[in-house]
C-alpha cells in the first residue's frame, strides 16, 4: 500500500474552528478550578483547605462516574439530532449557571454549610460539563479521519481553550482583583463574565456543528445487556495504544490534582506579586500558546507525533520548576540565584519562562490529543465498533479518580505547609510556609512526569498503521 495514494476524509476549516470554539468554555472552567477556587474559598472565605479540596475531590469522583455513563449512553443514542448533540444542548444552561453560583458570596454561614453548598454546586457543574464535553470530544474522530488534520482540531482546540482560560484570568487580575488576590468582589465579577463566556462558547459549538448530524455515524440498535457490554468493553479496552496513554494519563492526572491552585500561592507568597502586576503574564502565555497551536500541524507534518511529544515533555520537566528550585537553593548556597522580588529582572524572567514552558507543554498535549484519536479506528478495525465515548470516558473515569486523590493531597500540602495556621504571620507565610509548600511540589513535579512521559514511548500507532486502518475501514478517497 502506498501512503501517498490514500486521502482520508477531511473536515472544512470552518468546521474545525466552530468545533474548537467550544474549548473556550473548557478553558474558563479549568482556570477556575485550577487557579482560583482553592485560594478563594481558603484565603478569602476562610474555609479550611482540606474542606475545599475535599469538596473538589468528591465532585471529581462523581464526575468520573458520570463520564463513562454519558459516553456509553451517547455511543448508543439514535435520535434525529444524532448521538452527541442532545447531550450538548442539555448542558449549556446548567454549566453556565453553576459556574456563576459557585463564586457568589455565600454570606454569613457556618463552615459545614459552606462546604455543603460548594460540594453540591461543584457536583452539578461537573455533571453538566460532562454532558457537554464528553459528547463534543467524541465528535472529532467522526468529523475527520485524516492523520494530519486531527492535529488541526487538537491545535485549534488548545489555542481557543487557552484564549478562554488565560483571557478570563488576565481580565480577572487586571480589572477585577486589582492589587489584591483577596478582593472578594472581584470573584463575583469573574462569576458573571465567566458564566457568560461558557454560555456563548458552548452554544456556538453545539449549533455550529448541528449541520453535520446527517453525515455522522448512526449506531446499530443495541440493547444494553450487561454481560455483553462487559465483553465488548474488554475487547475495546485491550488495545495496547489505549493502555499506554491510559497509564501515562493516570500519573499525569495525579500531578494535575496535586498542582491545584499552586500557581496562585506562588504568585502571592513566593514571588509576592500583586495581581495587576502580573496580569499580562496570562495574556502573553495565551498568545504564545495560540501561535504554537496554529503552527502545530506544520511542525508535525510528515513526522512522528509521539517522538515530538516525548522530546517536548522531557524538556519541560526540567525547565518548568527551575525558577522555584533556584529560589529554594539560595539559603543553601548563601547567594542570590534569582533577582529580588519586585524587580524588573524577575518580572521579565518569569514572563519569558512562563511563556516558554506553557508553549512547549501545550504543543506536546496537542500531539497527545491527536494520537488518542487514532485509537478509535485501530479499535474499530479489531472489533467492528466505533466507541469514541467509551474509549474517552473510561480514560477520564480513572484519571479523574486519580486526580481527585491529587486534589486531596494538594489540600493536605496547603494545610501541612501552614497556610491554615491562624497564628501564622505574613512574614511566616512569605518565608518558611511557602518554602515548605514549594519543596513538596518541586519533588513531585520532577518525579511524576518523567514516568508519565516514558510510557508514551510505548505508543505503537504511527502514520503507516493509521493509514492502513482507515484504508481497511473504507474511510479514504483513493487518487
Amino acid at each position: 500500500m502506498a501512503e501517498e495514494g490514500i486521502k482520508a476524509q477531511q473536515a472544512s476549516n470552518k468546521t474545525i474552528w466552530t468545533y474548537g470554539f467550544g474549548s473556550i468554555s473548557v478553558g474558563i472552567k479549568n482556570n477556575l478550578l485550577g487557579t482560583w477556587l482553592l485560594i478563594y474559598y481558603n484565603q478569602v472565605l476562610g474555609l479550611d483547605a482540606i474542606l475545599v479540596s475535599g469538596a473538589i475531590a468528591i465532585a471529581l469522583v462523581v464526575d468520573a462516574i458520570s463520564d463513562p455513563f454519558v459516553g456509553i449512553w451517547s455511543d448508543r443514542v439514535r435520535s434525529r439530532w444524532g448521538r452527541r448533540h442532545p447531550f450538548m444542548y442539555a448542558s449549556i444552561i446548567p454549566f453556565s449557571l453553576c459556574y456563576y453560583l459557585i463564586l457568589q458570596d455565600p454570606g454569613e454561614i457556618s463552615d459545614s454549610q459552606m462546604f455543603t453548598r460548594l460540594l453540591i454546586l461543584m457536583i452539578l457543574m461537573r455533571v453538566a460539563m460532562t454532558f457537554y464535553e464528553v459528547p463534543r470530544a467524541a465528535l472529532v474522530p467522526e468529523l475527520s479521519k485524516d492523520y494530519d488534520q486531527r492535529n488541526n482540531f487538537s491545535g485549534v482546540g488548545m489555542a481557543l481553550g487557552w484564549l478562554g482560560g488565560a483571557g478570563i484570568s488576565f481580565i480577572h487580575m487586571e480589572y477585577f482583583l486589582g492589587d489584591s488576590y483577596f478582593n472578594a468582589s472581584g470573584y463575583q465579577s469573574l462569576a458573571f463574565w465567566g458564566g457568560i463566556g461558557i454560555f456563548i462558547s458552548t452554544a456556538v459549538t453545539a449549533v455550529g456543528t448541528h449541520k453535520h448530524i446527517p453525515d455522522l455515524h448512526v449506531p446499530p440498535e443495541r440493547s444494553f445487556h450487561i454481560p455483553t457490554f462487559l465483553k465488548e468493553a474488554k475487547e475495546t479496552l485491550s488495545n495496547k495504544a489505549w493502555i499506554v496513554l491510559f497509564l501515562s494519563g493516570c500519573i499525569y492526572s495525579l500531578l494535575v490534582g496535586v498542582d491545584t491552585g499552586a500557581v496562585t500561592y506562588y504568585s502571592a507568597y513566593l514571588w509576592q506579586w500583586q495581581p495587576n502586576e502580573i496580569s499580562v503574564f496570562s495574556l502573553w502565555q495565551a498568545i504564545s500558546v495560540i501561535c504554537i497551536a496554529l503552527l502545530a500541524p506544520m511542525i508535525a507534518y510528515g513526522r512522528s507525533k509521539k517522538n515530538i511529544a516525548v522530546g517536548i515533555f522531557l524538556c519541560t520537566i526540567f525547565i518548568g520548576p527551575l525558577p522555584i528550585i533556584l529560589r529554594l537553593l539560595e539559603p543553601v548556597v548563601g547567594m542570590a540565584l534569582m533577582p529580588i522580588n519586585g524587580s524588573d529582572a524577575l518580572w521579565w524572567i518569569l514572563l519569558l519562562h512562563g511563556c516558554f514552558v506553557v508553549t512547549l507543554g501545550s504543543l506536546g498535549f496537542i500531539f497527545i490529543g491527536s494520537m488518542a484519536m487514532e485509537i478509535v479506528e485501530d479499535v474499530e478495525k479489531t472489533t467492528g465498533r466505533r466507541e469514541e465515548g467509551l474509549l474517552g470516558t473510561v480514560n477520564a473515569f480513572i484519571h479523574k479518580l486519580v486526580g481527585a486523590g491529587g486534589v486531596l493531597i494538594a489540600g493536605l500540602i496547603v494545610s501541612w505547609a501552614g497556610f491554615d495556621d491562624p497564628n501564622a504571620t505574613q512574614e511566616m507565610l512569605n518565608g518558611e510556609v511557602i518554602n515548605r509548600f514549594a519543596f513538596v511540589h518541586v519533588v513531585l513535579g520532577l518525579c511524576l512526569p518523567i514516568f508519565s512521559t516514558l510510557l508514551v514511548l510505548m505508543f505503537d500507532i504511527d502514520r503507516k498503521v493509521h493509514l492502513e486502518n482507515i484504508d481497511d475501514l473504507g474511510y479514504v478517497q483513493k487518487d
